[in-house]
């Protein structure tokens, strides 16, 4: 088998792309030098379920692998750190037959060229075999950055546990129905008829549980924007916002456009600006609208600085979705773990504060923001709210009190990682007094 059909070696430069060049797994499936790998569906399948995994479980592995090595490795022998860690993941999460992972392994050293490699890799991989280790829940625990465990430990104490366990699973594939087109149970009988097994969230309206994710094309009416694919915590959104017909809405920080999608099927002839400072994601955005047969107002500028792009037209309601740790998606990108910095989030913090401040300048008196993150840190959710409300004497929060998702807190409502097997939010929805 050549390198350029290994799904092993495939992965091997995927992950090599996140850990030295910074790139998201996302970016990188979504690339032409991706796109254009020679492999057929099911090996394509067997790369990136390697790539994630090993993004997954990264750190619990990787301590493992420390803990068996005679000396560290070198800093120019990351390639088989890799190697020998997707070797790892491959014996003790995916259970493949021993002799064909360490087998597989050594030749993906001997395609790096490291001949000097094939002994350690054997030794070691066959060392583990012999040795009966087991992955347990305390790895699972600790399959983390040391610093995100900290901050989640800190925030939520005995409920951190749960979390950091959930947020190392698989996610599920969820399925946003566009209720206008189609009832709910209409659709469930479709994907059934159509083998794909299915069954409706717990608590979210709109949302259709997958057993097992597949592909889009398999999906009766994803084509016509009957259905689309959007983790249920994200469908809370465009109801809680509740926009008026003919309210003029913002849509900030809009791409890849699943929220603003939901806007405009939820919600009655709204007039909508679709704002993101990335013509690249908007693209994506547009793809979205035209799958669902909807327009907007596309705009690309920074949410902070409104002078670029704003026109004077002040909003009715505005969803300020910010970038963030995206700490309550690490099920879902695990390439997360590797790519964010506890240094980040300084800085991350002040650009939120900048957005909202400059978006709430935007709003009408009596008008609404939802601020909203995927993340599970307090500072970025409730203490971020705190502060705004300090700062800002026109602002009043609205209580989400009758709802039946997440938990309360002082300042908005929060849903952890896995709470109904939803990914991690924080909503918080405010009105800006003055309004008749």
């Amino acid at each position: 088998m050549t390198n350029l059909t290994n799904p092993r070696w495939l992965a091997l430069q995927v992950i090599l792309q996140v850990i030295d060049g910074g790139r998201s797994l996302d970016e990188i499936f979504n690339s032409d030098w991706y796109q254009s790998q020679v492999l057929d569906k099911r090996d394509l399948a067997l790369g990136r379920e390697l790539a994630f995994g090993f993004c997954r479980w990264y750190f619990a592995l990787s301590a493992l692998l420390t803990g068996r090595l005679q000396k560290p490795l070198r800093a120019r022998d990351r390639d088989i750190e890799v190697i020998l860690i997707l070797g790892l993941y491959q014996l003790l999460v995916m259970n493949t037959e021993s002799h064909a992972a360490v087998n597989e392994t050594v030749k993906l050293a001997l395609a790096q060229k490291k001949a000097w490699a094939k002994g350690l890799v054997n030794a070691l991989l066959r060392g583990v075999v012999r040795d009966k280790i087991k992955l347990d829940s305390s790895m699972a625990l600790h399959a983390y950055p040391d610093w995100v465990l900290t901050r989640i430990r800190r925030d939520w104490g005995e409920q951190a546990e749960q979390v950091l366990i959930h947020g190392n699973c698989r996610p599920p594939m969820t399925l946003r129905v566009d209720t206008r087109q189609a009832e709910i149970g209409a659709v469930i009988n479709q994907l059934s008829a159509a083998g794909i097994d299915a069954s409706r969230h717990v608590r979210i309206a709109s949302a259709i549980e997958l057993s097992s994710p597949c592909d889009v094309k398999q999906i009766p009416g994803f084509s016509r924007g009957v259905v689309s694919v959007q983790d249920a915590a994200a469908q809370i959104a465009a109801p809680l916002l509740g926009c008026s017909a003919q309210a003029r809405v913002l849509d900030a920080c809009a791409a890849p456009g699943g929220k603003t999608a939901h806007l405009l099927q939820h919600c009655d002839n709204i007039k909508l600006d679709a704002l993101d400072h990335s013509e690249s994601r908007l693209e994506k955005l547009r793809q979205n609208l035209e799958r669902i047969n909807k327009s907007a107002r596309v705009l690309i500028g920074d949410a902070a600085s409104p002078g670029s792009w704003f026109d004077g037209n002040y909003y009715d309601c505005i969803l300020a979705d910010v970038p963030c740790t995206a700490s309550g998606v690490m099920r879902r990108h695990p390439d997360i773990k590797l790519l964010r910095r506890e240094s980040d989030i300084m800085p991350l913090l002040a650009h939120q504060r900048k957005i909202i401040d400059a978006l709430w300048r935007l709003l009408k008196p009596g008008g609404k923001m939802l601020y909203c993150t995927c993340s599970v840190f307090k500072d970025e959710n409730e203490n971020q709210i705190s502060k705004f409300l300090e700062r800002h004497a026109d602002s009043i929060e609205i209580k989400l009190n009758d709802v039946d998702w997440g938990e309360a807190r002082p300042h908005g409502r929060q849903i952890l990682t896995g709470s109904d097997n939803m990914d991690g939010f924080f909503y918080g929805l405010l009105t800006k007094s003055g309004g008749t």
